[in-house]
């Protein structure tokens, strides 16, 4: 389902007052709730072009484009499982089509194609196989490689009232060159790109909520076209 998207840089003075501000009406999300100090890290492989199409195609604004990762989430364990996606926007709305795939079977998957390595413990199966086979016609078609690794701390929220609204701190943003998928979860150095500043994502599907309007004007907060894949290529390459 698509759903808009909004982006602000927030100063990380504002995070608890502004979290303050927002919890009478959010529930974190379950990744948070389990996760210590309510933070999660959310790592990211963005794969594109030889020649950078996706990063160009946001530089020039273009109204219909697709990003294409490899996403992860916190430490390395030799079963874990990570999402390949593609994230697509179309005019001001964002959907997301993504399959889970053991980290280990990766590499031979996007040789192989084999659709047997997707885990299939859901009813959404059969919208995995459909992700994969996408995912695999843009890999293949646009000779996709790995660019950077983008990694940051997340703390998520959930409406309370079931509207879908959702809202993300990421914090501590940071990337390192990388042309192997192998190196998604390396501790290597990164290059840190904010030093004073996090990222505040709203995610919702219909008009912003009066009250966060309101949260949103009290900190003169502007939506931005931040794109976290854009920032790391600036600062890496």
């Amino acid at each position: 389902m698509q759903r808009i998207e909004l982006k602000y840089l927030v100063p990380v003075e504002l995070k608890e007052k502004l979290k303050e501000d927002i919890i009478p009406y959010f529930d974190y999300d379950i990744h948070s709730a389990l996760s210590t100090n309510k933070v999660y890290t959310v790592r990211s492989i963005y794969l594109d072009t030889p020649d950078l199409t996706s990063y160009h195609e946001k530089l020039s604004g273009l109204k219909i484009r697709n990003k294409f990762r490899i996403r992860g989430y916190n430490e390395f364990n030799e079963d874990v499982n990570v999402f390949l996606e593609i994230k697509r926007k179309n005019e001001n709305y964002i959907s997301k089509n993504r399959f889970p795939i053991r980290f280990s079977d990766v590499k031979e998957f996007l040789i192989s194609q084999d659709l047997s390595k997707i885990v299939n413990h859901s009813i959404e199966y059969e919208d995995r196989i459909k992700a994969a086979k996408n995912f695999i016609f843009y890999y293949i078609g646009n000779n996709l490689q790995p660019v950077v690794n983008v990694i940051y701390e997340r703390e998520a929220f959930e409406c309370k009232f079931g509207s879908g609204l959702r809202v993300t701190f990421d914090m501590n943003l940071r990337c390192f060159l990388t042309n192997d998928i192998e190196n998604l979860f390396s501790n290597q150095k990164t290059e840190l790109i904010f030093n004073n500043y996090f990222i505040l994502e709203i995610k919702l599907y219909k008009a912003l909520p009066s009250w966060l309007r309101v949260v949103i004007n009290k900190y003169n907060l502007k939506k931005e076209a931040i794109s976290k894949y854009t920032l790391s290529v600036d600062k890496v390459l």
